[in-house]
């Protein structure tokens, strides 16, 4: 079932979106943050108030274990508002990307922070990537990966 998400948990998540992506904090006021299991955390746009709990509803955004860590999800439903930590492969990199590898770049060609960046071609996010000065960590659910026999 999920629950109400603690509002200092809630003020982490915002800050942090802003601090990592750039995305302004007034954004997340149309949207009610709930915590289901598994530290999943959940988006729904306000309506009305609800008389009742919701069993599940929404989209899950993030995972919230020692840190956030971006869904696909969020980072595509948000894309139009990410202005920082975005990394902008070309079309062999997405094609290792989609097929789940993960991506070897130059440090001195990027403008991004270590952790999670949002993995752009062509204007599109397609997903999350983890950068930690060497490498960027695919994100990519398995369930989203595809094998593309393409060059």
């Amino acid at each position: 079932m999920l629950k109400l998400l603690h509002e200092d948990k809630k003020e982490i998540l915002i800050q942090y979106c802003h601090e990592r992506f750039g995305i302004a904090k007034m954004i997340f006021k149309e949207y009610r943050f709930y915590e289901g299991s598994k530290n999943k955390i959940y988006l729904i746009k306000k309506l009305l108030k609800l008389r009742i709990i919701p069993e599940s509803s929404g989209l899950c955004v993030f995972r919230f274990d020692k840190t956030p860590k971006p869904t696909t999800n969020f980072l595509q439903l948000f894309s139009s508002n990410i202005s920082k930590n975005i990394l902008d492969i070309d079309e062999l990199k997405l094609i290792d990307y989609c097929k789940g590898n993960d991506l070897e770049i130059s440090h001195k060609s990027t403008n991004i922070d270590p952790g999670f960046v949002a993995i752009r071609y062509n204007n599109n996010i397609i997903g999350c990537g983890h950068w930690n000065e060497v490498i960027i960590r695919n994100q990519l659910p398995k369930s989203r990966r595809c094998k593309i026999n393409y060059c």
